[in-house]
């Protein structure tokens, strides 16, 4: 057998004996002191409104459905470095935000109010595109602690904040570990409730699963998680004058794990708040006039080198000097 034959099948092999041994604990966190992992991280915000605007012709009543949206794009290099593990396990890290890349785009049309949006859409994003260095502890199960408003982008949200705190802790290069063993292919899923400002009758659930990863580099994992919740807006900006509002909240997770010592390697994530009010009956209408806001954001994190962490344009500048 060739030295490299016998380098795959080892390699196989102790694959098999991680996850094999897995089953039977939970996948934890393991940090080395001065450790440093780089990644580019990809963020996309969308923001959208639709809904029935009634029209007078002659005698009758119509509604003329309309819709507005915004997008914009920024990715940054995020270098991680952990600085010291406590007795317990515990990691000080220090994350540093630079190599920012920026794009936008609109609606598509000449809507004014389509225009605002991405105004403030592009003032958002821009404000944040600034070099920082955030620091915070991460414990053995993947929990993030003392973590700070400038790790996200005030993306303009009414309280509750869900989106923004589901974004402070999915655009880390981490992830929430379960406490149940690492059982590949089985599911979870929990009851959730919350006591929020301006949503009654919150309810919900977590679930979650373990995947496997095709043809994996070095022996992985998946961690697919759900998060939803649902409530009626009983004050705040978002509560109508008239009529009812729903609130529902829906964030994903797909995190692929190093199975020796748990670290992030890649992952998808996105989430989504949507308010839909539905209004007093409109005189000529045969329904209640509805709106729907949408905000969503998507997340992409990979693992990098030095020339893949650079923003696009550096990189550029970077081959035509080589």
């Amino acid at each position: 057998m060739r030295f490299s034959s016998r380098l795959g099948v080892a390699a196989l092999a102790g694959a098999l004996a991680l996850l094999l041994a897995g089953q039977d604990r939970p996948l934890e966190r393991s940090f080395t002191a001065g450790a440093v992992s780089r990644y580019r991280v990809t963020l996309r915000v969308r923001t959208a409104l639709e809904g029935q605007q009634p029209v007078q012709i002659g005698a009758k009543t119509y509604v003329k459905p309309f819709s507005r949206a915004a997008e914009g794009q920024l990715s940054w290099r995020a270098t991680r470095q952990v600085v010291a593990v406590g007795a317990d396990g515990t990691a000080q890290i220090e994350e540093k935000l630079d190599e920012f890349d920026e794009q936008m785009a609109g609606s598509g049309n000449d809507d004014a109010e389509a225009a605002k949006l991405l105004n403030a859409l592009r003032a958002t994003l821009e404000s944040w595109e600034t070099g920082r260095t955030l620091a915070y502890r991460e414990s053995r199960t993947g929990q993030l602690a003392g973590l700070k408003p400038e790790g996200v982008p005030a993306i303009g949200e009414a309280a509750p904040p869900l989106l923004t705190l589901w974004l402070l802790r999915a655009l880390r290069p981490a992830a929430a570990l379960p406490v149940m063993p690492l059982r590949l292919g089985e599911q979870w899923q929990e009851p959730r409730t919350a006591q929020l400002p301006n949503w009654t009758d919150v309810r919900g659930t977590e679930s979650g699963e373990w995947l496997e990863v095709p043809g994996a580099v070095e022996p992985a994992v998946r961690l697919h998680v759900v998060q939803q919740l649902f409530g009626t807006v009983v004050a705040g900006e978002e509560k109508p004058p008239e009529g009812a509002a729903q609130a529902r909240f829906h964030g994903e997770s797909l995190s692929t794990l190093a199975l020796d010592d748990g670290r992030l390697l890649a992952a998808t994530r996105s989430a989504k708040r949507e308010v839909t009010w539905t209004l007093a009956p409109v005189e000529g209408l045969s329904e209640r006039p509805q709106f729907r806001a949408t905000l969503s954001v998507e997340v992409q994190i990979e693992s990098c080198n030095e020339d893949q962490c650079l923003a696009s344009g550096a990189r550029a500048a970077l081959r035509q000097r080589d």
